[in-house]
């Protein structure tokens, strides 16, 4: 046990319950466990993110869900799903954890652990919760319990996958600059312009592009609306908490 993680354990309270050790996968492995096999196959899969550049592998609809959101929020800069495990000792007992997805932002790093409302209200999970939660901060990271329930709230996760389809493809350098100038002239577009082409033809494609980098802000927790307005900011957003919000 390194001295960073005694002092996290300090901050607990004690060795009793303690974080033992952090181990990340060795190599050029990603994850630090297999998360599809043959064995659950129709419970797990992958998801193209384009923020990531790859395959994201996931194993519940829960975690599917999480990884889009994280790709369309704009104060998210990379995830990772599996990224370590968590050797811990609870009540005397020594266990190992893997949270399900690493999330980094401009103000840290977050573990995060998908879970229903009740599978997180349990004995043994909100112990572990406890325990992770106070000690993890000192070694760099805040623990998250996040629930499905949430992850799966609509109309926020049905706009997301709507913006997620159109803005995947990448703007040329040409066109960034015609679409700069665009809302410098016209700073009070809608979304209802974009759609008659005010933007030109790939107009809403390049429009939720823009919206995945956070160089136009729209709120995604709302249905899109012909009468939403387009903000330009021309850089991404700085959201604390993005486990709560998406623009």
């Amino acid at each position: 046990m390194d001295l960073c993680v005694k002092d996290a354990n300090a901050a607990f309270g004690g060795a009793e319950d303690a974080i033992l050790a952090i181990e990340y996968p060795e190599g050029d492995r990603i994850r630090s466990r297999k998360v599809i096999s043959r064995s659950k196959a129709r419970g797990s899969g992958k998801y193209p993110s384009w923020k990531m550049g790859r395959m994201i592998h996931w194993e519940s609809p829960h975690e599917l869900n999480a990884f889009r959101l994280l790709d369309a929020n704009s104060a998210v800069l990379e995830f990772a799903e599996q990224p370590l495990v968590i050797k811990y000792r609870l009540d005397g007992v020594e266990h190992e954890h893997y949270p399900d997805i690493r999330v980094t932002t401009r103000q840290g790093k977050e573990l995060w652990e998908v879970k229903t409302a009740e599978d997180a209200a349990t004995p043994e999970v909100a112990r572990r919760t406890a325990l992770m939660s106070a000690a993890l901060p000192t070694l760099g990271y805040v623990y998250r319990v996040v629930h499905a329930e949430d992850l799966g709230r609509r109309p926020r996760l049905k706009t997301v996958l709507e913006v997620l389809r159109l803005g995947r493809a990448d703007i040329p350098a040409v066109e960034r600059e015609r679409l700069r100038v665009t809302f410098e002239r016209a700073p009070n577009l809608t979304w209802g312009d974009v759609k008659r082409g005010a933007l030109g033809a790939k107009g809403q494609y390049f429009a939720c592009r823009l919206i995945l980098e956070g160089a136009i802000a729209l709120d995604l927790t709302t249905p899109i609306l012909d009468s939403r307005p387009l903000t330009w900011r021309g850089q991404q957003a700085d959201f604390s908490n993005p486990a709560e919000s998406n623009q």
